[in-house]
């Protein structure tokens, strides 16, 4: 999703998080929107399989059966893994039952911290100077 500029004035003008932007440079309004919130949580599609092991308790893991400790291998191997695919997402669910603390926080790891930015404009979204200058403008 792009930037859209009336957005962006309309964000700057009514500061509806109250982040501040009132008095501030472009460069500063664009540094707040640009600057990560842990109480704003962006969806991740892809994540590094040692997150998942990271993620996994070893006396959960232990109590899989061979087959699946097989399954979870072989997603273990694949460098990457899409945790929101739904052939992943159901094979984990067979996995780790529902209470079980492998399953929350494979759950945990499928979203990161965001920028205000992101949250008004979409994920990976920055905000530059540029773009405060101009919609400050409009």
């Amino acid at each position: 999703m792009a930037i859209t500029l009336t957005a962006l004035k309309s964000e700057i003008d009514s500061d509806p998080t109250a982040l501040g932007y009132a008095g501030k440079s472009d460069q500063e309004v664009a540094d707040l929107l640009n600057t990560l919130n842990p109480s704003i949580r962006i969806d991740r599609d892809i994540v590094s399989t040692w997150e998942v092991i990271e993620a996994t308790v070893p006396s959960e893991w232990a109590s899989l059966s061979a087959d699946e400790k097989n399954r979870y291998g072989i997603f273990a191997s694949l460098g990457t893994i899409n945790l929101k695919g739904t052939n992943i997402r159901n094979a984990f669910g067979a996995m780790f039952a529902a209470g079980t603390t492998t399953r929350a926080n494979l759950i945990a790891i499928q979203k990161r911290d965001g920028t205000r930015a992101e949250q008004l404009f979409g994920s990976g979204v920055g905000v530059s100077l540029l773009d405060v200058h101009i919609a400050r403008r409009l």
